[in-house]
């Protein structure tokens, strides 16, 4: 049988989207110049929304006859990432969307050119949007994985610049003009920061800015639902539960949570009576996951993480105790830090008076323990002088020493790992039926 949670992770049919987050997204484009930023942590879907935009569901195609979607990874396609090779290869996948027409006939031009040896640039873009108009066409540039084209080291700093204003004066134009759609890890507005300018217009103004975020209930039980496609019954409870408490409701780990169960389903019965070997197996394909959102925070936020992680130990690593009491205040102080990680769903607070955070998977927590236990002596020592930058010295030096305690007592983490699995497995908050 057909594993439908293995479809392509850009296949927009794996699209889950309320009806108010398809307007936000497809309301600006319906006018010329609309722009949209989609933004968010890795597995969020950001492919799979931009695959969705590229082909509108059927209540909005009204809305986009006349409109030429031209969809570009910058990632795999902008080798090197470069102005030049980007308006080749956008003019590239352009003719290809195109029959014989006018607008085809310009890209078949400025392809000839590139190949002579000649650049590319916007300028030449603009002459595409004014043939596009005078057949009644509009074009819309539907970018994936925009953030290899910001570079702001310092050597790339002003062509950075040059490229984001040459594209950014498509949609601003006085008619004609382009739509624009871009996804990123972190919002434009961050990301453009070292690039701002006196007296110049940001790239990001005039954005509609829309952040992925975690499925809610409805959106999970809507995506299990898929499991029909097979032919199978639907989840029952303790599967969506366990779906649910593995992946903290993140869009990529419910994924992978819901196709070993469909695979075990398999080789055992159906439904499943022991979900255990789920876990073990989500454990270890999910990793790539769990390293993407930690190596990719910043070292304030790994920190915080950390301690959220030790504190969930509550104390204790094996029959040692280490001290905990100063912990909550210590990540207190770090309001920015914690609302960022809060609002980009990696933590949830569990408390609010006096506050207190938990990590949004057990299996993440089990994860960054992990780290913990197995680091490297030189490294952890590394971090010892990071967070002497960040903590009075006594903070670091505790820091410090809870650390040593769960390396020393590598089977606590062994005990959490099982414990989290038998725990989920049998004991766990249920989730209503769609």
């Amino acid at each position: 049988m057909i594993n439908p949670f293995l479809q392509s992770i850009g296949s927009s049919s794996q699209a889950i989207l309320p009806p108010s987050f398809i307007s936000r997204l497809l309301s600006p484009l319906v006018q010329e110049g609309g722009a949209v930023e989609i933004y968010g942590e890795r597995g969020m879907g950001k492919s799979i929304v931009l695959r969705y935009l590229s082909d509108p569901p059927e209540e909005w195609k009204e809305y986009f006859r006349d409109h030429i979607f031209v969809f570009l990874n910058c990632q795999d396609s902008i080798i090197p990432p470069t102005s030049n090779k980007f308006w080749f290869e956008v003019t590239k996948q352009l003719c290809r969307r195109l029959e014989a027409n006018p607008i085809q006939e310009k890209c078949f031009l400025l392809l000839d050119q590139f190949h002579e040896g000649q650049d590319i640039s916007h300028n030449d873009f603009h002459e595409i949007l004014d043939i596009a108009s005078n057949s009644s066409k509009k074009i819309a540039l539907v970018l994936d994985d925009f953030d290899v084209l910001i570079r702001t080291d310092p050597e790339n700093l002003n062509n950075t610049r040059g490229f984001l204003q040459g594209l950014r004066s498509l949609t601003t134009r006085d008619s004609a003009k382009a739509n624009l759609v871009v996804s990123t890890r972190y919002s434009l507005y961050e990301s453009c920061k070292p690039l701002a300018l006196p007296n110049y217009s940001a790239f990001d103004n005039g954005f509609v800015f829309c952040r992925l975020r975690f499925f809610g209930e409805r959106e999970l039980l809507a995506f299990l639902d898929k499991v029909v496609e097979s032919g199978q019954p639907v989840f029952n409870s303790a599967e969506r539960s366990y779906v649910a408490y593995l992946s903290g409701f993140h869009p990529q780990l419910a994924q992978i949570a819901a196709s070993q169960i469909f695979d075990c389903r398999i080789e055992t019965s159906v439904p499943l009576g022991d979900l255990s070997l789920v876990g073990e197996r989500f454990k270890n394909e999910s990793r790539p996951i769990f390293e993407s959102l930690f190596w990719r925070a910043t070292e304030i936020e790994r920190f915080l993480l950390m301690l959220i992680a030790l504190k969930s130990l509550q104390g204790k690593a094996g029959d040692i105790s280490y001290d905990v009491a100063d912990i909550e205040q210590v990540i207190g102080e770090r309001e920015r830090e914690i609302n960022d990680l809060t609002e980009r769903g990696l933590i949830n607070r569990v408390r609010a008076n006096p506050p207190q955070w938990c990590l949004f998977s057990p299996i993440f927590q089990w994860w960054i323990l992990k780290e913990i236990e197995s680091e490297d002596p030189s490294e952890l020592e590394k971090r010892r002088k990071v967070w002497g930058n960040l903590l009075t010295q006594q903070r670091a030096e505790q820091a410090g020493k809870m650390v040593e305690f769960i390396k020393r007592n590598r089977e606590t983490i062994e005990t959490l790992g099982s414990s989290i699995l038998r725990i989920a497995g049998w004991n766990i908050p249920e989730i209503p039926s769609s």
